[in-house]
């Protein structure tokens, strides 16, 4: 959001009489003949006269005036980027005889429109040391790929067991990562703080405690009246590479009224990435078992992850090759719903223009029960502002 202003400035001269008279008094006068000067005569004093000074002549010198006050004239145009977010807790008290009354209980994004592609929205305070707190719609670390930002991945897309499988490249299936959501963090992370050096061949170690809606990212509250908590560990060394293992617990209510279910998620996920040379290397895993506390069903596990390799070529346009293979198996109660991607790609840099070319092929594997035919190749351009 912006605001825009615009003003306009009238500069005035005030006048002063000493400077302008009035229009009938700016005439001209009329010429008046000069009266002749009086013939010199001789000084009765002598030249040897006392040594009293002479005092000098008297000039009859007009003041000074004032130049006219002056008004410095202000920018006929402003501009003045702003916004601001809000976030809140909201806790209300549940109806016994209306299902939908207070049962939503969680953090809150205000002022914030998520289906518009808002992506990250938070505010990090810093409580001393390395320790900070931070606020508002952001990626825990219980997904692995949270330490890679979007404009440094290699592929176009993400990997299945974040991603998932969309609508139209196959039988749907939601990823198994929570993604981004509205809460708070504790965090402790030297890296995240400007100056901080660790010593040479020692890791930097981290943690994360989150506590977030347990709702997905496009939920603008959660869908309960029960937070999802995840705590995280991290190790990063190099100028690339880190370690980080997670546990995540959420208790989610799913469905619609009148048929809404109560379903308890607990995801243990770990994920590691290298680089050495002109060669990096990344993989990631994903489980989670889900309990029905509703239907008292049987519980369900879900598994999910991938492995990549990538060389490096640098230069003024620099070039990555790589593949990666990755598989998501969304149902233990469901057979044939398995899902592996052999994918190969390319990007290229062009640093001038802070842009980047993205090329991937990538062939899908369904068991033989749902087999599809869905292979696609995608290209991707992206520019960093």
């Amino acid at each position: 959001m912006s605001r825009l202003w615009i003003g306009l400035a009238l500069a005035s001269t005030i006048a002063s009489p000493s400077l302008a008279a009035p229009k009938e008094d700016r005439k001209r006068p009329p010429e008046v003949e000069p009266e002749p000067e009086p013939e010199p005569t001789a000084d009765p004093t002598p030249i040897s006269a006392p040594d009293k000074p002479v005092p000098a002549p008297i000039v009859d010198t007009p003041a000074p005036v004032a130049p006219p006050p002056t008004s410095k004239a202000a920018p006929s145009f402003q501009w003045e980027p702003f916004g601001f977010l809000r976030m809140q807790y909201r806790l209300v008290q549940n109806d016994p005889n209306v299902i939908f009354i207070g049962r939503d209980d969680g953090f809150e994004l205000q002022n914030a429109q998520l289906r518009v592609g808002l992506r990250d929205a938070y505010v990090d305070a810093g409580l001393g040391g390395h320790a900070l707190v931070r606020g508002g719609f952001f990626q825990p670390w219980a997904d692995p790929e949270a330490q890679i930002a979007d404009t440094d991945r290699e592929l176009v897309d993400k990997q299945i067991e974040s991603r998932g499988v969309r609508v139209t490249e196959g039988f749907q299936q939601a990823g198994l990562t929570p993604g981004r959501s509205i809460g708070a963090a504790f965090r402790y992370d030297p890296s995240a703080f400007a100056g901080h050096d660790r010593a040479p061949g020692r890791p930097a170690l981290a943690f994360e405690l989150a506590l977030q809606n347990g709702a997905d990212e496009f939920a603008s509250s959660n869908d309960n009246d029960k937070p999802a908590i995840s705590a995280s560990a991290l190790a990063r060394f190099g100028t690339e590479g880190f370690l980080v293992g997670s546990v995540r617990y959420n208790p989610r209510t799913v469905n619609e009224i009148p048929a809404l279910q109560d379903e308890d998620d607990l995801s243990v996920s770990a994920g590691v990435h290298a680089a050495g040379g002109p060669v990096s290397f990344g993989a990631a895993g994903i489980f989670t078992r889900t309990t029905y506390a509703t239907t008292a069903g049987p519980a369900n596990t879900a598994l999910g992850g991938h492995a990549q390799v990538m060389f490096r070529v640098p230069g003024a346009y620099p070039l990555a090759i790589g593949y990666r293979f990755g598989i998501l198996d969304p149902s233990s109660l469901i057979i044939t719903d398995r899902v592996m991607e052999h994918t190969a790609g390319a990007v290229i840099g062009v640093p001038r223009l802070r842009m980047r070319v993205q090329l991937q092929v990538t062939h899908v594997v369904e068991q033989a029960a749902r087999a599809l035919d869905n292979s696609r190749a995608q290209v991707g351009v992206e520019v960093a502002l």
